[in-house]
């Protein structure tokens, strides 16, 4: 575990030693709060179920929470609790108000909570899937507030019952592959976790599962690709950042190598440091319309835009610095921050960066925005709850690793690592 403010800044080379300055850390506390102030002032004050986005700058909230952005805001109440860095009460009495409604009123098919279910009532909003990942998300945000709140049975009770509730066999759906999810009109979806993706979470969780667990051979089953290099190492892509960081929020993989010896803890740190390379040399080569991005300004992952919600990020393909996906200058904060642990020197220079430089236009109330683009003068009307988790646990990471402290602790993660093979390095 990482000890006081020492951390590895893990480069392709060697490994160096990063400290974080009295400055830097009164950043990242303040960041921290507010991102926290999501969790607490958004959730619905009788179910408190939390809406998956909110106005940046405005009091409105979406209608609909999401099963992932629960297990964000689940975790978040243990960091406070546990850490005291807010009332450690309200957030006990927070997880406890959550879970008995993600127990009772939540919509649920053989335990997969619905993607997006209503912040009231916990019915399905129209057309949404029983999602095997967000739910994976949920699953790992209740066993965090288990170890944490462990002297609370309720809780304990609670978050034991969401986990030993999913039936893992159901949703692989005759295969060793894991279904995207399942809807009452259409059955399992057609798209599967079959590559390399956020799925090592949902994965590892349904193999150490106490009930209705999954074999490890599901662990070898999706396809490790694609695979690109960057300064001689080879990582296995998917542009957009998130991917590289939601499982690292819960399990920590930084002193484990996989059945097959890879570290995808390194793996991770790879993939942020060549999107940054990716973002600084699309800067070289379009300067007109991308002459912004380098050190100073990188981050890109799925997010809001000024053309609708994409999924993009970088690099696509081996050698090729090229604006795909209709990349277009926008910046999304979440994509740095959700990277602090794996590089947190040049994480923290684009977040302060960004915040010194564009001030309230893009950090307020709920920490930063989704997404803007300084080249257009575009700044999004929201915060999404998913990223806003994402930037506070793993700045709670950076500074304690007390949400890997306390996940790692669950016998579930522990026999999840076990049964797939994962041996320290």
């Amino acid at each position: 575990m990482i000890s006081g403010t020492l951390l590895a800044n893990r480069s392709i080379d060697d490994v160096n030693t990063f400290q974080i300055s009295g400055e830097q850390k009164q950043f990242l506390e303040d960041l921290r709060s507010r991102c926290y102030r999501y969790f607490i002032e958004m959730a619905d004050p009788v179910t408190g179920l939390v809406p998956d986005r909110a106005s940046f700058s405005q009091n409105l909230k979406s209608s609909y929470s999401s099963a992932a952005c629960c297990g964000f805001a689940l975790a978040s109440f243990s960091s406070a609790a546990r850490s005291q860095w807010a009332d450690p009460g309200v957030a006990q009495a927070s997880a406890l108000r959550l879970l008995t409604s993600l127990n009772t009123i939540a919509a649920h098919e053989n335990g997969f909570v619905y993607h997006f279910i209503d912040c009231s009532t916990g019915h399905r909003s129209p057309h949404s899937e029983a999602s095997s990942i967000d739910t994976a998300i949920l699953l790992a945000g209740a066993m965090v507030a288990a170890t944490t709140f462990s002297d609370d049975k309720d809780i304990v009770d609670l978050a034991n019952r969401l986990c030993d509730r999913i039936d893992w066999n159901w949703m692989l759906n005759g295969g060793n592959q894991f279904s995207m999810g399942w809807t009452p009109e259409g059955g399992f979806l057609d798209a599967r976790w079959d590559r390399f993706s956020e799925l090592t979470l949902l994965v590892l969780i349904a193999i150490g599962a106490r009930e209705n667990s999954v074999s490890p051979d599901c662990w070898n089953a999706w396809r490790r690709e694609d695979v690109i290099q960057h300064n001689g190492q080879s990582f296995l892509s998917y542009p957009p950042m998130f991917v590289h960081q939601y499982p690292h929020a819960f399990f920590d993989f930084r002193d484990f190598k996989s059945p097959s010896g890879r570290s995808y803890w390194e793996n991770s740190v790879n993939a942020h440091l060549a999107q940054i390379e990716f973002m600084t040399e699309l800067s070289k080569r379009y300067p007109d319309q991308l002459g912004h991005y380098g050190e100073d300004l990188w981050g890109l992952t799925s997010s809001d835009s000024a053309f609708g919600y994409r999924d993009w990020g970088g690099p696509y393909r081996q050698g090729h610095f090229e604006p795909e996906r209709g990349i277009d200058g926008t910046i999304v904060p979440s994509a740095a921050a959700g990277g602090l642990p794996m590089v947190p020197q040049q994480a923290l220079r684009t977040l302060q960066y960004q915040k010194y430089t564009f001030g309230d236009r893009v950090y307020g109330h709920f920490g930063f925005i989704n997404a803007f683009n300084p080249r257009t003068n575009w700044f999004g009307s929201d915060v999404i709850g998913i990223d806003t988790g994402i930037t506070l646990l793993m700045t709670e990471n950076l500074l304690h690793g007390s949400i890997w402290n306390q996940f790692m602790q669950h016998e579930i993660a522990q026999r999840g690592f076990e049964a797939a093979g994962f041996k320290r390095s």
